[in-house]
């Protein structure tokens, strides 16, 4: 079964977490009620895509292709 593609809402509240909160991995998953696991593959897709906090205004599939979140 695939995996259900994070919300643009979701995406920008991790980025924004890490890096204004300065929150853990757990603590963002917690928050967000996601996996850990999701909140640090989205991290590395994002520093991968060269995507940080604060994020360009981007819609949701902008922002999902160089994420490529599926």
């Amino acid at each position: 079964m695939a995996q259900a593609r994070l919300s643009v809402r979701k995406i920008r509240e991790v980025l924004r977490l890490k890096s204004e909160a300065r929150l853990s991995d757990r603590q963002i998953a917690a928050v967000l009620g996601s996996a850990r696991s999701t909140v640090q593959e989205c991290l590395r897709r994002a520093r991968t895509a060269g995507l940080s906090w604060p994020l360009p205004e981007l819609d949701e599939d902008e922002l999902h292709e160089p994420l490529n979140c599926a």
